[in-house]
């Protein structure tokens, strides 16, 4: 009877503990979720990295990423993915000849992003440091997909200062990399809600005759001197211009197509000094 007595009793202390620590994991749960709950809105994302004041314009929701959200006359990219934020110091720049419709077909983007609380990382010796701020440029330039599409292209070039002479040094870092794709790939949804308008400068007559102007000019795979060089012109050379931008070093730089009777067509660039337009004078 007794031995009885203490199995039951047993089990009640056995059920009454099991049932308490239901209780506590249950209180422990709903406590956790309504702590750890994520943001619902650009808002209140942007509020998290204590940017206030009203979004004049976001692209929140488009990328599982992150988005870019316009506040107090400021342009923000905002990586959730990797819980960062940076402004865009150089909006005039990274929007010059860019509309809804991407009618240019940009290949390059030179951006400065001021990273807040930044890491001493791989990168950290790129561009500049104010306190925990690091002001970090990149020269991106971009490939298109079958749709239209914009991505950045394999690689990503930094240097040294906020506005280097030469974008010679690889980005390392992946979350860096990812910042810029996360600007490309929401450029134009930013643009089509209205977010930033970019100034479009007058239509160059593209596929115009131009004439090398000395002798022993390379032509590059791309608009500088850092990339590499695919041969030399000769002074009166003939080739066909097919455009024309400032480049990272804010030299004029030309695209040009010439036909080599060994090697075919060649593209590349080469400096705007030793380009002049139009037909060889005789």
């Amino acid at each position: 009877m007794i031995t009885e007595n203490k199995t039951g009793l047993f089990k009640k202390f056995f059920a009454l503990a099991v049932l308490l620590c239901i209780t506590a994991v249950c209180s422990v749960s709903s406590f956790s979720s309504s702590a750890d709950a994520a943001p619902q809105s650009a808002e209140e994302i942007l509020r998290h990295f204590g940017v206030q004041g009203p979004v004049t314009c976001s692209t929140y929701g488009n990328n599982p990423n992150g988005f870019m959200a316009g506040v107090n006359n400021k342009i923000y990219v905002v990586d959730t993915k990797n819980n960062r934020i940076a402004s865009i110091e150089n909006p005039n720049v990274v929007f010059k000849d860019m509309d809804p419709g991407n009618s240019r077909k940009r290949d390059l983007f030179i951006a400065q992003f001021l990273i807040q609380n930044d890491s001493y990382d791989k990168d950290h010796h790129y561009g500049e440091w104010h306190g925990t701020y690091h002001l970090l440029p990149m020269y991106i330039l971009v490939d298109y997909d079958a749709s239209g599409n914009m991505y950045p292209a394999e690689r990503i070039f930094s240097g040294e200062g906020a506005s280097p002479g030469h974008y010679h040094s690889d980005i390392r870092e992946t979350k860096n990399n990812e910042l810029a794709a996360l600007l490309i790939s929401e450029i134009l949804p930013f643009i089509r809600k209205g977010g930033y308008i970019g100034e479009m400068t007058p239509d160059w007559p593209a596929h115009v005759p131009g004439a090398i102007t000395t002798n022993e000019v390379d032509i590059h795979i791309g608009p500088g001197e850092n990339y590499k060089s695919l041969g030399v012109f000769f002074k009166d050379d003939q080739v066909t211009l097919l455009n024309k931008i400032t480049a990272a070093d804010e030299e004029t730089w030309y695209e040009v197509k010439y036909y080599n009777k060994q090697y075919g067509w060649i593209q590349g660039w080469v400096n705007g000094r030793y380009i002049k337009e139009g037909e060889r004078q005789y």
